[in-house]
C-alpha cells in the first residue's frame, strides 16, 4: 500500500468516525431523557447505561480520556450553560445510582466530585445546591456523609459572594474578607444554614439589581459603606480569633 493510498484511507476513516460522533451527539438529549425515564421507573441499570452513554459522548466530543476528565473549562460559559447544567444533573443521578451498591461507593464519590465541579461558581449553583439539600432531607443514602460533604463543597469552592461582588467585584480585598467569613460560617451547622439562605435570596436580588441603574447608585452610596464598616469591625474581630 502506497503512502498516498494509506493517507486517503485514514482520511476516509476519520470522516466516517466524525459522522458517527456527530450522529451520537445529535441524539444525546434523547439518550439522556430515556435514562431519566428509566430512573423514574426504577430501572436503574438501564438508566445508568444511558447516562454513561451520554457522558461518553461528551468526553469524546471534548477529546478527554473519560467522562471523569470533563471540566467546566471545556465548555463556553455563555453558550454551553444548558449543557453544563444537564451534565451536572447526570453526574448527580449517577452518584445516586452508584451509592445504592456498596462496591460502587468510589464511583459515587467521583461523580459527586464532578457534580460539585460543575455546580460551584455557575449561574445555576443555587439550583444545584438546593437539589442535593432536598434529596438529603428526603432520601436515605448508603453514604449520606459523602452527599453532605458535596453539598458543603459547592459553597466552599464557590467564589460567589453575590451582594459583596455586586458592590466591589471578585478580587477586591473586601470581597476576599467576606469569602473568609463565609468559610468560617461553614464550619458550623447553623452557619451553613445562614450561608444557604444568603445564597438563595441574594442571588435573586442581585440578578434584579444588575438591571437597575438606581440599585447601582444605592450600592455605591449605602451598601458599600455598610459592608466596609462591617468588614473593618465585626468581621475582622471574628477572623482574628
Amino acid at each position: 500500500m502506497t503512502a498516498t493510498t494509506k493517507s486517503a484511507r485514514e482520511a476516509r476513516e476519520e470522516r466516517e468516525k466524525m459522522l458517527v460522533l456527530k450522529h451520537k451527539y445529535e441524539n444525546r438529549i434523547t439518550i439522556t431523557k430515556f435514562g431519566k425515564e428509566c430512573l423514574d421507573a426504577g430501572d436503574y441499570a438501564t438508566a445508568l447505561q444511558r447516562f454513561t452513554e451520554y457522558m461518553d459522548i461528551m468526553a469524546e466530543v471534548k477529546q478527554v480520556k473519560d467522562f471523569y476528565s470533563l471540566r467546566p473549562g471545556h465548555f463556553s460559559p455563555k453558550s454551553d450553560i444548558t449543557e453544563m447544567l444537564m451534565i451536572s444533573h447526570v453526574y448527580f443521578e449517577m452518584a445516586r445510582i452508584y451509592d445504592a451498591v456498596p462496591k460502587f461507593q468510589e464511583d459515587s464519590r467521583r461523580c459527586l466530585e464532578q457534580f460539585v465541579a460543575f455546580s460551584a461558581n455557575q449561574p445555576y449553583q443555587v439550583v444545584n445546591s438546593e437539589l442535593i439539600r432536598k434529596h438529603l432531607k428526603k432520601s436515605v443514602f448508603k453514604n449520606p456523609d459523602a452527599f453532605r460533604d458535596a453539598y458543603q463543597q459547592i459553597y466552599v469552592q464557590s467564589k460567589k459572594c453575590y451582594v459583596v461582588t455586586f458592590c466591589y467585584g471578585h478580587e477586591h480585598p473586601t470581597t476576599q474578607e467576606f469569602r473568609a467569613f463565609k468559610d468560617w460560617l461553614l464550619s458550623y451547622r447553623s452557619g451553613q444554614e445562614l450561608v444557604r439562605l444568603y445564597y438563595n435570596y441574594s442571588s435573586v436580588a442581585v440578578t434584579r439589581w444588575e438591571k437597575s441603574p438606581a440599585m447601582h447608585l444605592v450600592a455605591r452610596l449605602f451598601i458599600r459603606p455598610a459592608l466596609v464598616l462591617f468588614s473593618k469591625t465585626i468581621l475582622r474581630l471574628i477572623l482574628s480569633k
